[in-house]
């Protein structure tokens, strides 16, 4: 089971429904979502230099269900359920120092 976080730059004011349209969307594999940003990708680099992306090495320990996704318009997380509770707050302070939109589909909830 894993506990999944979408990130993005957001320009416009959104509310969890029209982020919730976002996310099903990038989900999908659609481009065009979101504007590409260095944000995403500095955010992207920063995930990946505190938690390493998910090899086969380290699929014991890696906090991650499948392997990080950046387009450079978003970046999707599959968290593992066990590790939730020590990335989901951390991985939201982070999109902020950013300035990305953090979405969280399973409470339904956006934060800037």
């Amino acid at each position: 089971m894993s506990y999944d976080m979408a990130f993005w730059q957001e320009t416009q004011e959104i509310d969890a429904a029209g982020a919730y349209q976002k996310y099903d969307a990038m989900t999908d594999g659609e481009s065009g979502v979101s504007t590409e940003s260095a944000g995403v990708k500095d955010f992207c680099a920063a995930v990946l230099k505190s938690y390493p992306d998910l090899t086969v090495e380290n699929a014991e320990t890696s906090p991650w269900t499948s392997a990080v996704y950046c387009n450079g318009e978003c970046v999707i997380v599959t968290i593992a359920w066990s590790r939730k509770n020590e990335l989901v707050d951390a991985l939201i302070s982070l999109a902020q120092r950013h300035s990305l939109l953090a979405y969280d589909p399973q409470k339904e909830e956006v934060h800037r």
